[in-house]
């Protein structure tokens, strides 16, 4: 399995007990939708090793359990990969609709503002505590745009065409790519002009 073909669980946080059980933290929104789990793949060194669950129940909130993982029989084995990430096949995703995305599913696509004026492909989406943030080329000007997705922003996403259409801050276009509001021409940076 490759990280490439996953997605984060969460993490194996500490040993719980002598006998090789573990507190697993679900970093999902709905950490329930996953308490049926037959295996988890945890990242060990460079590679991700699959662990099969003989028992899941919940700990003490409701993003924490407690799992006992085959082969795992004891405080030490417990100890040896605490601390680990836990990562699931991206198949196991639960299917989003209306304008919820995944951040990892928007890589590549296209943005536009709330008109459809194309703004340019998603590179990367930086997840931030507070909100995420698109990174995006605008490839007209071979410049890079920083578009935070706060809860009050609104996003349209449009899977068939991997798009997605975003209401933005007014001149936060403008901060990145030099626009003359006045004029409605593009600023090159030269002074002289």
């Amino acid at each position: 399995m490759n990280k490439a073909d996953c997605f984060v669980l969460g993490k194996l946080t500490k040993p719980h007990g002598y006998k090789g059980a573990m507190v697993l933290f679900i970093d999902a929104d709905e950490p329930h939708a996953y308490e049926a789990l037959e295996a988890v793949w945890v990242e060990v060194g460079e590679r991700l090793v699959p662990h099969f669950i003989d028992a899941m129940r919940p700990h003490n909130t409701a993003d924490k359990y407690v799992v006992e993982l085959e082969g795992v029989d004891n405080e030490a084995k417990a100890k040896a990969i605490a601390g680990c990430t836990a990562y699931l096949p991206t198949s196991m995703l639960p299917q989003l609709d209306g304008n919820m995305f995944y951040l990892h599913e928007v890589n590549g696509w296209t943005v536009t503002d709330a008109q459809g004026n194309a703004i340019g492909t998603i590179r990367k989406v930086l997840d931030y505590a507070m909100y995420p943030i698109l990174e995006v080329h605008a490839e007209a000007h071979n410049k890079e745009v920083l578009i935070p997705l706060p809860a009050q922003i609104e996003v349209k996403v449009d899977r068939s065409a991997q798009s997605l259409a975003v209401d933005l801050p007014e001149g936060l276009l403008e901060t990145y790519l030099g626009q003359d509001a006045t004029e409605g021409e593009w600023w090159d940076g030269d002074e002289s002009q």
